[in-house]
């Protein structure tokens, strides 16, 4: 029979970069988070480098983590509340509060506004993907970068482009067409109209393309 969840309630700290999604460490920023779920769970990672791969399933004491077979090529790691509760929380960071989290809303150049995290969250930090087990010790990856590049703005752009050309035709009433004419527009204004390649460039994970006509 399984084994009941035992919930804890756990705070801990970890280091964050300077801004959201920042590889600089410079001004020793710390965030403090709150911890409130199971007090242990099961992970299973490579036996040979350590690697976790999020694919695979984190296991409680409900779910006989303790017993469940290792896989082959595996070696099972137990994360406790007690001795790791920063990884804890990267593995169930929906069960974790950033401590006095504030919202950052940002006015953009094209006069839409951006709200993010003031503290960036642990799994905005850190990557689950690149976490390992040493075979002693978890060890913490490098900050996480940001999920999107300018190059994949610029690519995205030109493929949205590319997607809507023929959409417009002489022979259509001015209600259906200037809609397309200021989506275009917009999209091939966007790399100007960010900073891209300026000292005022704004971060890519900032930006949102323009949506296109029809689903505004």
């Amino acid at each position: 029979m399984p084994t009941p969840i035992k919930e804890t309630t756990v705070t801990f700290t970890y280091p964050i970069a300077n801004e959201l999604y920042s590889q600089s460490s410079s001004e020793n920023r710390i965030a403090t988070a709150e911890y409130t779920g199971p007090d242990r769970i099961f992970v299973f990672v490579n036996a040979e480098t350590g690697d976790y791969n999020p694919a695979d399933r984190v296991l409680t004491t409900q779910d006989d983590g303790g017993d469940v077979p290792v896989p082959v090529g595996s070696r099972r790691v137990e994360v406790t509340a007690d001795a790791d509760p920063a990884i804890l929380g990267l593995f169930l960071p929906q069960k974790c509060t950033v401590q006095g989290q504030t919202t950052i809303t940002d006015d953009m150049p094209n006069g839409s506004t951006y709200s993010y995290n003031g503290t960036a969250t642990i799994d905005q930090t850190y990557n689950l993907d690149d976490l390992l087990h040493n075979g002693t010790e978890w060890v913490l990856p490098n900050f996480k970068p940001s999920f999107v590049t300018w190059e994949e703005i610029i690519n995205n752009r030109t493929n949205l482009l590319l997607a809507s050309d023929g959409k417009i035709s002489p022979d259509q009433p001015d209600s259906v067409k200037q809609p397309w004419i200021d989506y275009r527009q917009t999209l091939r204004d966007l790399p100007a109209t960010f900073g891209y390649g300026t000292n005022n460039e704004v971060a890519p994970w900032k930006i949102s393309m323009p949506l296109m006509p029809g689903d505004i």
